[in-house]
């Protein structure tokens, strides 16, 4: 809820579009995924994971505080046996301060996606075309937010793409909108400078891929949690909560046409009677990952493990027979199933059907027009219990459409 007891739609329905998405580790997703997913670090199970994001809903509907959502987390953990990373001398400690750490999260991303919503509506942003950074009174405030506090910019200022509050774990900072005249009565003529961020380059430290950081803004919180939800990677018309497990799903609904299809490189084609090794190098090569083997982070923030596992053939005791690179002719592509995850024209998530059970499948779509002009298409699936590579030159749409389900959470820009 928000303040005096009335429903936060705009943060309701944040909340509600999200789709659950288990991970290991909190930086398996990072910036615009978490606007798209709901995850709770170490929550694998989709049952759990929809038990946490129920209670969520329920705190953020209802405004039944954090009491009563600690009551919710502690029936899950007793109920599953959840096994957890916390902070704590014992027991009852560290499930306290691992339910804050979810529950003030969730709300605190939630409200301030539900008030970029409302400051950028066209009616507010035409009387009150200016942002104030207010502070949250911290007992021990981040020295980067409090002297932010007073700050006031232009609601345009590209600043706000990074430094949009919050900027951290427990981060109770807020924005306020003011019209021209509230501006001058703070004794201000007009906005103020645009803050130098002073951006630093710092490593990913899973993947070794290249990223920004920011003075004063916790890794991973470098973003704007309601422009990624508003204006992101993923467009408005396509976002949908991820459906139940349905063995005989219905037909998918009319969707806008994919990307254009990008031209694919003669030096990406490889030909057809290659020893095995060959494909998987040149598949490897493309994520130029240290000794061949590595995490990539994809389009969507979500990360894959990179490495010649994904073509092994193991007996049931582990022992490696084979490599499938080049089966069923598609080793020449090798080089095109890499370029599918590392520039999708689109990524999906959705559920499959494996002999172990139901399993969360991700997605990887590309297609490219070839040297001879003929299209084709790259579906590359990514599970927990392995990989799947497909290529064809069925291109239509009708064709096209079966492999577009789910939730959609990347899509290359048109």
């Amino acid at each position: 809820m928000a303040d005096g007891g009335v429903q936060f739609q705009e943060a309701i329905d944040f909340l509600k579009g999200k789709v659950n998405l288990p991970t290991k580790r909190w930086d398996d997703l990072r910036h615009g995924a978490h606007a798209r997913a709901f995850s709770v670090a170490g929550v694998t199970r989709d049952d759990m994971l929809t038990d946490f994001r129920t209670a969520i809903e329920k705190a953020r509907v209802d405004g039944t505080g954090f009491k009563e959502f600690q009551k919710d987390f502690d029936a899950i953990v007793d109920r599953t046996g959840w096994k957890f990373k916390a902070r704590g001398g014992d027991e009852q400690e560290r499930r306290a301060w691992r339910a804050r750490i979810i529950y003030t999260t969730n709300m605190r991303t939630s409200y301030m996606a539900g008030r970029y919503s409302q400051l950028t509506d066209p009616d507010v942003l035409k009387y009150r075309p200016y942002w104030e950074y207010i502070h949250s009174g911290a007992k021990h405030p981040r020295k980067q937010h409090l002297a932010w506090n007073g700050l006031v910019l232009a609601a345009t200022d590209p600043a706000w793409k990074v430094m949009f509050p919050p900027n951290g774990w427990g981060c109770g900072c807020d924005v306020e909108a003011l019209s021209a005249r509230e501006l001058r009565g703070l004794g201000k003529s007009g906005p103020d400078p645009s803050p130098d961020l002073d951006g630093y380059q710092s490593a990913d430290p899973r993947t070794g891929e290249p990223e920004t950081r920011y003075p004063g803004i916790d890794r991973g919180w470098e973003y704007n949690v309601g422009q990624d939800w508003l204006h992101g990677l993923v467009p408005p018309s396509l976002r949908k909560p991820l459906p139940s497990f349905d063995p005989e799903p219905a037909a998918p609904p009319t969707l806008p046409a994919m990307p254009a299809p990008a031209a694919a490189s003669k030096s990406d084609l490889l030909t057809d009677d290659l020893e095995p090794d060959v494909y998987v190098n040149a598949f490897l090569d493309k994520f130029q990952l240290q000794n061949r083997q590595g995490q990539f982070r994809d389009r969507s923030g979500g990360i894959i493990t990179v490495s010649r596992a994904l073509f092994e053939q193991r007996t049931p005791d582990g022992t490696v027979v084979a490599l499938k690179s080049g089966k069923r002719g598609r080793g020449q592509y090798a080089a095109l199933l890499a370029d599918a995850i590392i520039n999708p024209d689109e990524i999906w998530v959705d559920w499959a059907q494996m002999k172990s059970g139901i399993v969360l499948r991700r997605a990887y779509l590309r297609r490219v027009v070839m040297p001879d002009g003929q299209q084709l298409f790259v579906r590359f699936e990514w599970t927990s219990k392995g990989w799947v590579a497909i290529t064809g030159f069925d291109t239509t749409d009708a064709y096209l459409q079966k492999f577009r389900r789910g939730a959609l959470l990347y899509q290359r820009e048109r």
